[in-house]
């Protein structure tokens, strides 16, 4: 199996580099490809700002833990039922680039500064964003 970057041009789809393709593959051979569009990569940058942001607002002991926190709280999580005794348990869903798509990270990236608001009072939604604009263009 060969992972390879794609551009959709005015005709199809082609590769960008053509020496990416395996050296196998002939004109005319037959291929099953599973396409998708890579996420905005500066909005996944913000996402992780964000969180070294709130950090030192908060008293979780590790950043990963206020990941999970921030994300359940943003009610970005999946149903988890313990077969044994029914209880319904909220996990965070993944921030990784295979698991959401650019629409979806958008709108978990604004409701992670709403749970930031809530966590850190009397902040104000434009100076979160526009710190964490700052600190991304650096």
């Amino acid at each position: 199996m060969a992972s390879i970057w794609l551009r959709r041009t005015a005709t199809g789809i082609a590769p960008i580099n053509a020496e990416d393709l395996p050296k196998g593959w002939r004109v005319g051979d037959e291929l099953r490809a599973e396409i998708s569009k890579p996420r905005n990569g500066k909005l996944h940058r913000k996402a992780f700002v964000l969180l070294d942001m709130v950090w030192p607002h908060t008293e979780y002991p590790t950043k990963e833990a206020l990941r999970k926190a921030l994300t359940i709280g943003a009610g970005f999580t999946d149903e988890v039922i313990n077969p044994v005794t029914g209880e319904v348990h909220w996990t965070p869903k993944s921030w990784s680039f295979s698991q959401m798509d650019d629409l979806e990270f958008q709108e978990l990236y604004s409701r992670l500064i709403d749970v930031a608001l809530k966590i850190v009072p009397g902040s104000k939604r434009d100076d979160w964003e526009a710190a964490v604009e700052n600190i991304v263009r650096m």
